[in-house]
């Protein structure tokens, strides 16, 4: 009896050692499990024609020695280009081979294998975020937002023609290593980032509501007074007596683009915001982008009101010669009157009988009317440049 139960004990010893090499061989053809992320090296607020990098990394929490892969990555192309896709070292330096694929619109697949004719290493996941490629994306828009990800057609037993693949190696010589079944579970949950591009990175200026366009308002960017403002605003209808004694007339007419804002500032005139009025344009994020000078023909003292003081005003800038910036915005105002070509850039006294006309008339005479002064010779206006 005593024999018997040695045999058995024997036989069930040499059972069990059998089973543990059967599991251990099996246990090098498992199907590990690898998570797929992807990064931007910025995510928000990336302007029309700044590039940013795109990481796909993947991790695992048990032995995965990376072998061949396909990654197919998705973005809108009506959005951005791609380019410069670099794959890492997963194999060792000189070792790894990448082919790209970014011919198709809107998708970078990047297909990358180890070269056997040399010595290469498969990298081991485990416990690691392994970056496995990069690439570029320049925004072609002003502005929208798109997801960039891992387009999930992954590889497998009953999808044998799926795009997405990351093979697994049963060791880390890729020369010798066998490649486990097909079938490993890819894990997408980190493999989707929102990228946008944001009209608000782009600098503010100004420009013409509807209003304004109907009204025929001017923005000259060639009226700079020597560079001391980005251009000159100018053409505004005088509806009553006190139409500039507000910034009603600026708000309605004007505003700023790209998300920024305006700000009006009185230079000249203490009361209304008439000639001589900076309108301060400021981008999205506070900084500073754009200045431009409000002229109201014959308003020259700049107080909102065109009414006898401006007379004087009037006078005054016929004798100041200077082209300082404050003089040449006054002269600039003062310029209500031209009936001949010669005279249109000509500061004179028969600017300031132009003036007297309107106060008592409340309008210029019909050959020097405001159209006339913001479509004819103010462009060609030396003063004013």
């Amino acid at each position: 009896m005593t024999k018997s139960k040695k045999i058995l004990s024997l036989a069930l010893a040499i059972v069990m050692a059998l089973s543990v090499l059967s599991l251990s061989a099996f246990a090098a053809k498992t199907t590990p499990t690898a998570n797929i992320s992807v990064t931007a090296s910025k995510e928000t607020e990336i302007a029309n024609g700044e590039t940013i990098t795109i990481t796909v990394a993947a991790t695992a929490s048990e032995d995965y020695f990376v072998g061949p892969m396909s990654i197919p990555v998705t973005f809108d192309s009506a959005l951005f280009t791609a380019g410069n896709v670099v794959a890492s070292d997963l194999f060792g330096a000189g070792t790894t081979e990448v082919v790209t694929n970014t011919t198709e619109a809107g998708k970078v697949t990047a297909v990358i294998t180890p070269d056997t004719t040399g010595t290469p290493v498969a990298t081991n996941l485990n416990g690691a975020s392994v970056t496995l490629f990069t690439f570029e994306l320049t925004a072609i828009a002003d502005a929208g937002s798109c997801d960039v990800a891992v387009v999930a057609d992954q590889k497998t037993t009953t999808n044998p023609t799926g795009k997405l693949y990351i093979g697994s190696f049963d060791g880390s010589d890729a020369r010798t290593a066998e490649l486990t079944t097909v079938g490993q579970t890819l894990v997408l949950d980190a493999a989707t980032v929102n990228v946008t591009i944001g009209s608000a990175m782009l600098p503010a200026d100004l420009e013409l509501t509807a209003l304004g366009e109907t009204n025929g308002i001017k923005i000259d960017t060639h009226k700079t007074f020597g560079g001391a403002y980005d251009g000159a605003v100018y053409g505004f209808p005088q509806l009553a007596a006190n139409t500039f004694a507000t910034k009603t007339y600026l708000t309605n007419n004007l505003q700023a683009t790209n998300g920024g804002s305006l700000s009006f500032t009185k230079t000249i005139g203490t009361t209304g915001f008439g000639t001589g009025t900076l309108i301060t344009v400021t981008n999205a994020d506070t900084t500073e982008s754009k200045k431009y000078i409000v002229i109201i023909f014959g308003d020259v003292d700049g107080n909102g009101l065109i009414n006898t003081k401006d007379s004087s005003a009037t006078k005054s800038a016929i004798k100041d010669a200077s082209v300082a910036p404050v003089n040449s915005v006054k002269r600039m105002a003062a310029n209500c009157a031209g009936t001949a070509a010669a005279a249109l850039n000509m500061i004179n006294t028969a600017d300031a009988a132009a003036v007297k006309y309107f106060i008592k008339n409340k309008q210029f005479s019909a050959t020097s009317t405001v159209i006339t002064l913001a479509n004819a010779h103010f462009k060609a206006n030396t003063y004013y440049q």
